[in-house]
């Protein structure tokens, strides 16, 4: 992890290269390439209750749009939540949709062969208020789309599955980033807000629109084994941002992006210190 970690990237590779030979030997906070320390949540854990996305009417070919069947099979398991939690399971093919929202107590399962794809119309990524930490868009002025999938309030989420992908199909979002024809911020890919008990593993995440996973205002967030992708030259797509969270373990992820591979945020200038909650107890290795 030596490309830009942070926008304050010398600092952290001097803190990193500083606390190197420490990291080897201890699991204290910051530390690089030691041996598994984090909680570990077991992804396999069975919900009691799951469905797959095919049975309310979602097509996988990548053409069809799907959001009203991912927002209507979560409304669907939400009457699950305090029966041990469900699982949505999405089956081999391209699921084209919109931004949908996560509910607590869920596992959304992409099998080997899954393909989420973020809509290319940027009205089915809603525009909703900018965050508190931030004052306003982090781009421009007034408010930002929503991520692709959203989760905000939420206890015990979990994004996993062998390995599918989840595709933000971004460059129409960089290309009017560059041509300067946005009209709200970019999007991020994900996004959980005020949430705790989140875990990230074993998928495959590209082209996010802007930054690719935002755990904002969050406690106990574990991401693993996760891979991201965006090319070199797209603007902004940044890998990991943990902001204003704790305890949050990052390991085992391979990521190439556009700009900062983890940025560990706490809100953006004046904005971050009123809002007044720093991220703290940070593990990447």
């Amino acid at each position: 992890m030596r490309r830009r970690l942070t926008d304050g990237g010398t600092f952290l590779l001097q803190l990193v290269d500083g606390f190197l030979v420490l990291a080897l030997f201890s699991c204290s906070t910051w530390t690089v390439w030691s041996s598994s320390c984090c909680n570990q949540i077991n992804s396999y854990e069975v919900r009691p209750h799951s469905v797959s996305i095919t049975e309310f009417g979602a097509v996988g070919d990548g053409i069809t749009l799907n959001t009203i069947a991912f927002q209507n099979a979560i409304f669907y398991l939400n009457s699950f939540a305090d029966k041990g939690g469900a699982k949505l399971f999405v089956p081999a093919g391209r699921w084209l949709t919109g931004s949908f929202d996560l509910i607590s107590h869920l596992t959304l399962w992409l099998d080997n062969d899954a393909v989420i794809l973020g809509s290319m119309n940027s009205d089915d990524w809603p525009v909703v208020d900018p965050l508190p930490s931030y004052g306003h868009g982090r781009e421009l002025p007034g408010g930002r789309h929503r991520s692709l999938i959203y989760g905000r309030n939420l206890t015990d989420v979990v994004i996993t599955g062998n390995n599918g992908t989840i595709d933000g199909q971004g460059s129409i979002w960089w290309n009017n980033f560059w041509n300067k024809t946005l009209n709200y911020t970019r999007p991020h890919l994900v996004e959980l807000m005020n949430s705790t008990g989140v875990l990230i593993s074993n998928v495959t995440f590209m082209n996010s629109p802007f930054w690719t996973i935002h755990p904002v205002y969050c406690s106990h967030v574990t991401i693993q084994n996760v891979t991201i992708i965006a090319p070199l030259s797209s603007p902004n797509t940044d890998g990991i941002n943990p902001d204003s969270s704790d305890n949050v373990c990052i390991e085992d992820c391979y990521i190439s992006t556009g700009d900062d591979l983890i940025s560990i945020k706490s809100g953006w200038d004046g904005y971050g210190i009123s809002f007044g909650r720093p991220s703290t107890n940070i593990n990447i290795r």
